[in-house]
């Protein structure tokens, strides 16, 4: 018998902060492009999404230097260095990216005192001494925020090493990464936060080895019986019911137009 490849399933994955990162990465962009960000790729194959007074800008970068796979960041001038910098890995879903971006698509169009504004002040010293990272943890222990006290250089946190707070998931085989600097608008912060923490469920069309290889905790539920499902009970539905042909004037068909789909970006999928 020849060998039939295993063909994807759609499964429902929740909590989505263990789902992982095998989704389209257009829709996490398509937010900016809605709002008129310009988009355009490099000879490597990286994106860049741009705000029209080019003082915003996301990048999306799988031929990258590291595992950092989205670095998002504006500032009041073009040419200046950011005010303010949030990045993603390569195993961050792309929901909690698409939340960001959604987010900051709305801010933009709000201003810049929306976009730019004022960041969540950072802790301070705690009876003469540097005070430990205040981390913040899931109900289910496997989303943590923790927070960095005390100065940061801005050079350093815009060069992204290092960053005032720090998002993780996941054990450690399959751990995510997110960062943000210290002057990250604190809606912005609040949205990512949220979006970090939520454990709402996601779509992912998977094969049975890699809901096998899903994280310890994720639970992947089939969206609908497999092609063999359906085969199987169509074979037993037709030994036992005539089918009858419904008249064809009794069929009605309806037609319409799509809205026009925002411009497609290519942006390949990190390799493992």
């Amino acid at each position: 018998m020849p060998y039939t490849p295993e063909k994807p399933r759609e499964y429902r994955v929740q909590p989505r902060y263990l789902a992982g990162s095998e989704a389209d990465a257009t829709d996490a962009i398509t937010p900016l492009l809605r709002a008129g960000w310009a988009a355009s790729n490099d000879e490597l194959g990286n994106a860049y999404v741009t705000a029209p007074d080019l003082t915003a800008r996301l990048a999306f970068m799988p031929e990258g230097r590291d595992s950092t796979l989205w670095k998002i960041s504006a500032g009041p001038e073009a040419t200046a260095m950011p005010r303010w910098l949030v990045t993603f890995d390569d195993r961050v879903p792309y929901e909690i990216v698409q939340d960001f971006t959604t987010a900051l698509a709305d801010a933009y169009t709000q201003g810049p005192g929306a976009y730019l504004g004022p960041g969540k002040p950072a802790p301070r010293r705690v009876a003469g001494r540097w005070t430990e990272p205040i981390v913040v943890q899931s109900p289910d222990q496997l989303v943590t925020r923790a927070t960095r006290p005390g100065f940061l250089p801005h050079a350093e946190e815009m060069d992204d090493t290092s960053a005032r707070w720090l998002f993780e998931s996941g054990p450690p085989e399959h751990r995510w990464y997110a960062t943000a600097s210290s002057h990250v608008p604190a809606p912005l912060l609040e949205t990512l936060t949220v979006a970090a923490f939520d454990p709402s469920p996601v779509h992912r069309y998977l094969r049975r080895a890699e809901v096998a290889r899903l994280p310890a905790g994720a639970v992947a539920t089939p969206t609908a019986p497999s092609p063999l499902e359906v085969a199987r009970v169509r074979a037993a539905t037709s030994r036992s019911v005539t089918a009858t042909r419904a008249p064809a004037a009794a069929l009605a068909y309806t037609t319409s137009t799509p809205p026009p789909a925002p411009p497609r970006v290519a942006l390949a999928r990190p390799s493992r």
